[in-house]
């Protein structure tokens, strides 16, 4: 009786460790998805908010490039309008020195543009996207930086750093849409989005209406933002006649003719009329 008993649990337990990984195996392919989608709970950080964007590096060549410049608003610079957090405590307290501002125009005192998306156009070539992530946080209520970009494949983290709730609700063309909550502050979702969408796409949160950020999936590393001071430079860029284009999310976009010839820096300017 006893041995019949001992036989009687050895199978039972190796029956319940066999289905437990069959559990494991099926969680693992359901968790699969063509944005191949992760989101954890990390501590949050004290650390700023994220630069505007920086290409990655591309493999600099002997005879590379520069592509420097400086974009500029012509006539009355809109004023910069105060947002109204009132509608949640916590948004509203992270802003008590001074109010948050809406940033879709940001000038400088002599009419430098910042926030300008600029890039090539139409460039040839095979450029492997970096494992280094592209940050956006959300911070004090508002997305950091405003316009950004990502190439094809480059993880994309979405990370919260407010105690309240955010969802990233994104609007891609080409890639497929989401729209996630980030309850809880040190939250942050990894996506990877695999479509060139060059003219960037809005990121919003539906729970504070003011909240708004672009986004390009670029497929080679030549582009750049403007600054505060209004200026940009693209970095290792062979030699060879260009298409630049500047695109601004309230006055469009424009495109210029650029040569670059072997070791030469170049600068280019964009001016955007009100």
């Amino acid at each position: 009786m006893k041995k019949f008993v001992s036989v009687l649990f050895a199978t039972t337990l190796l029956l319940s460790i066999a289905c437990g990984k069959g559990k494991e195996a099926s969680k693992e392919d359901e968790g699969e998805d063509d944005e191949q989608t992760t989101t954890t709970a990390a501590a949050s950080t004290a650390s700023g908010a994220p630069a505007a964007a920086a290409a990655p590096a591309a493999a600099v060549s002997a005879d590379a490039a520069t592509l420097t410049g400086l974009v500029k608003f012509e006539g009355a610079a809109p004023k910069m309008t105060n947002i109204q957090m009132s509608a949640d405590p916590y948004c509203q307290s992270q802003h008590s020195s001074a109010p948050a501002t809406e940033e879709d125009v940001v000038t400088g005192p002599a009419g430098e543009l910042a926030n300008v998306f600029v890039y090539i156009k139409d460039i040839k070539g095979n450029f492997p996207a970096p494992s280094t992530p592209v940050v956006i946080d959300q911070k004090g209520c508002q997305y950091h930086p405003h316009v950004n970009a990502v190439m094809v494949g480059q993880p994309l983290q979405i990370k919260n750093d407010d105690a309240t709730l955010h969802n990233v609700h994104a609007m891609p063309v080409a890639n497929s849409q989401f729209n996630e909550g980030q309850p809880v502050q040190g939250m942050v979702s990894t996506k990877h989005l695999d479509k060139p969408e060059v003219t960037p796409f809005k990121i919003k949160c539906d729970v504070h209406g003011w909240m708004k950020s672009y986004m390009a999936v670029m497929p080679h590393p030549f582009y750049s933002v403007s600054q505060t001071n209004g200026t940009f430079t693209i970095s290792n860029l062979p030699p060879g006649q260009y298409t630049v284009v500047a695109w601004h999310e309230k006055y469009g976009q424009q495109e210029q003719q650029v040569t670059v010839g072997a070791k030469e820096s170049k600068a280019l300017n964009f001016t955007f009329k009100g």
